[in-house]
């Protein structure tokens, strides 16, 4: 049996068929499992992704596991009735379920209501009926009513609803157009007792009532929304019901869509005038080694979306890789294709703790020219009635909202405009894949500089004449920096600065000194002990105190431990944790862009990064600890070491348990030979300390890479 032969339900209640025979399906979180990875048909479900939305973000211990039996029961469930093993797929990071677009309701639907618009579009209007009529059919009731998971009746199921309430009242838009008003009534009354602040129904069931021939009703109707709308929202009807009202008070034909030239002006102590907010800071005078990342965002925001839809970017990096100088130098070279105003709000407090999203909306408000002060009444309270205030504030304008530092899809997510004609930039500490699996965010993560580009940005500040006068010099300054941008340009203001006489002494002092301290503004000189006013120190800080206690502390062991990389496994016993969870911080320390991941999912720490982990290390661990996770480290290595070398010999022996041949083995010496060199030139003392039950061997006349 093939999976073109099985149908799988979302829009109503959980369905699974195969050759019209239902499939029984598990209760509880099972079910929740099946329904996710169904809203992302084809694609890969990370499993940190279905951790966070079953448990809320406050998992159990042994999360994962569960998830794994979740996904194991829902296989056999679907192996059994189907004969397929292929419906479920593992990836790298997750599961993937995999079926024909036709075959799951919910992409259908949105695929006959797609077509229904380009029929519209064209002006086909019997084609778009018959097409919105069709996806409407495919519903048999609330999406997702009986999937007991809080976060998909909370974000999804209201959201699929909306799609749904779309394309009814596209078929009564058809209804309007062509004369048929009795249709449309007997619908729109329940629409908008379901969703009484949705303002188009409510102009859709006016219009009826009006070539229906009950004028009276309509203007009764009319004001019911306008006093509900100002005692939920505190705002005045918009456009098109005005311009329906007008239509009422003139006894003319209401065409649709309401012509909204007879829309009149709002009185001024009803609704604040619009701001044309002016928000973007000063930029960057040249921007070095961004150029094609510049163009790529460019490209994007201005491209134009589907109805329904904006653009969105986020631009995701390690701390002080020049998100927000970007961020900043794209929205300035798109400003005039946002006359409107182009909004520029911090999501993080000074401190970097997240900001919360309802002062954000209020923020945002306030830009557009609604009064700050409580008692004018015009921002009402809760983040709910702040962001539809805030869709409707940008309904039909175009608006670049950049914002800043994000941790948290929730803080952006409110702040998304409703309509096309608005743009979105975001900078994030983190990737917020959410954001690109609900709302079609374009992901742009930044690396550090290459070699030239960070010599460049050494020579806008310095001067390039100074650059080129020492270019090996400053090469090597830039490599101590990481190529860095924030670290290179806290450096180059250093050099600006004679603080140090030339790019030679500098590199040579961040070689054996304290790189954090010196590369604070001041260099180190004369300024706090603790490298005081660091902003390198500062943007680390703000990403690492963002992360949940356990993933900090395996962020300090790590420097702490030294290695050039570490596999999973190694950082599990430096941990002392299982290798799942420690894999599960590792995965949270990869997101913050506090460790990179090499091609074959090793951890490493550069070189800055790796400072300030040692660096927190010592503030906030005990020394004792951190022996002891060394002599755990060094006891695996141990362990694993001579097991692989036994394996390399002719008669293997208990090898066996680690390594399946020689070659295993011998692949894994080879790929660990680094971390065992480095492991080698440990002080002897301070290895062995607090770890009793083994010795460390040099081979006689060994140096300081001698062999364990």
């Amino acid at each position: 049996m093939t999976t073109e032969a099985v149908n799988f339900g979302l829009l109503g209640p959980l369905d699974i068929r195969c050759a019209a025979r239902q499939i029984p399906l598990g209760a509880g979180r099972q079910r929740s499992v099946l329904a996710l990875l169904l809203l992302q048909t084809n694609q890969e479900v990370t499993v940190e992704s279905l951790i966070k939305r079953l448990w809320d973000g406050e998992p159990p211990g042994g999360a994962r596991n569960a998830v794994q039996a979740y996904v194991a029961r829902l296989r056999r469930t679907l192996r059994e009735a189907t004969g397929t093993d292929q419906l479920i797929r593992s990836g790298p990071g997750g599961y993937a379920l995999t079926a024909p677009d036709d075959t799951v309701d919910l992409t259908r639907f949105r695929s006959l209501t797609a077509t229904a618009e380009r029929a519209l579009a064209r002006g086909e209007l019997a084609l778009a009926a018959r097409n919105f009529t069709e996806s409407l059919s495919l519903w048999r009731g609330a999406a997702l009513q009986d999937v007991p998971c809080e976060t998909l009746q909370r974000d999804e199921a209201p959201a699929l609803e909306d799609e749904r309430l779309h394309v009814v009242e596209r078929l009564c838009d058809l209804d309007l157009m062509q004369g048929a008003a009795a249709n449309a009534l007997s619908v729109l009354r329940g629409v908008v007792a379901e969703r009484p602040l949705r303002e188009r129904p409510w102009c859709q069931l006016i219009t009826a009532l009006y070539q229906c021939g009950r004028r009276a009703e309509a203007l009764t109707t009319y004001h019911d929304i306008a006093q509900l709308l100002y005692a939920e929202l505190g705002v005045e009807p918009g456009p098109d019901l005005r311009a329906v009202h007008q239509c009422l008070l003139d006894d003319v034909e209401i065409e649709w869509p309401p012509p909204r030239d007879r829309i009149p002006q709002v009185r001024p102590a009803a609704q604040a005038p619009w701001a044309e907010p002016r928000q973007l800071p000063c930029g960057p005078a040249e921007l070095a080694g961004r150029e094609a990342a510049e163009e790529q965002a460019v490209r994007l925001l201005s491209t134009p979306t589907a109805a329904g839809t904006v653009p969105v970017v986020v631009l995701s990096g390690a701390p002080g890789c020049g998100k927000t100088a970007l961020a900043v130098r794209v929205a300035h070279r798109l400003a005039a294709r946002f006359p409107d105003g182009q909004v520029f709000l911090p999501l993080a407090a000074p401190d970097g703790t997240p900001r919360d999203p309802d002062d954000l909306l209020a923020d945002a408000l306030h830009a557009t020219g609604l009064p700050a002060g409580e008692d004018q009444g015009c921002v009402p309270p809760g983040a709910m009635a702040r962001s539809s205030l805030l869709r409707a504030r940008l309904a039909g304008r175009r608006v670049l909202l950049v914002l800043d530092g994000a941790s948290d899809p929730a803080q952006v997510t409110p702040l998304l405009p409703g309509e096309p004609g608005c743009a979105v930039l975001v900078t994030a500490r983190t990737e917020l894949c959410e954001l690109t699996a609900f709302h079609g965010a374009h992901r742009m993560p930044l690396d550090c500089l290459e070699p030239d580009a960070a010599l460049e940005l050494l020579g806008q500040i310095v001067g390039r004449d100074r650059v080129a006068a020492e270019q090996e010099a400053a090469a090597e300054l830039a490599a101590e920096c990481g190529h860095l941008p924030l670290a290179l340009c806290a450096a180059a203001a250093n050099l600006a600065s004679h603080r140090f006489a030339s790019f030679r002494a500098y590199a040579n002092r961040l070689r054996t000194g304290d790189r954090l301290a010196l590369l604070s503004l001041g260099g180190g000189i004369g300024g706090s002990a603790d490298g005081g006013g660091c902003a390198v120190r500062t943007a680390f800080g703000h990403s690492y105190r963002a992360l949940p206690a356990p993933a900090r502390r395996l962020f300090r062991l790590l420097g702490a431990a030294d290695l050039p990389e570490t596999g999973a496994e190694a950082a599990a016993a430096l941990a002392d944790l299982p290798v799942e969870e420690a894999t599960g911080h590792a995965q949270r320390l990869a997101a913050a862009h506090l460790v990179t991941r090499t091609t074959h999912g090793r951890l490493r720490l550069p070189g800055l990064l790796r400072d300030y982990a040692v660096e927190r290390a010592r503030a906030e661990d005990d020394p004792a600890q951190l022996r002891a996770a060394r002599a755990r480290l060094l006891c695996w290595y141990a362990s694993r070491t001579a097991a692989a070398v036994r394996a390399c010999l002719p008669v293997p022996r208990s090898a066996a348990a680690l390594f399946t041949s020689a070659q295993q083995a011998g692949e894994w010496l080879e790929s660990e030979a680094a971390n065992l060199s480095a492991l080698a030139r440990w002080p002897q003392g301070q290895a062995a300390e607090g770890c009793t039950e083994w010795a460390w061997h040099r081979s006689p006349g060994a140096g300081s890479d001698g062999a364990a």
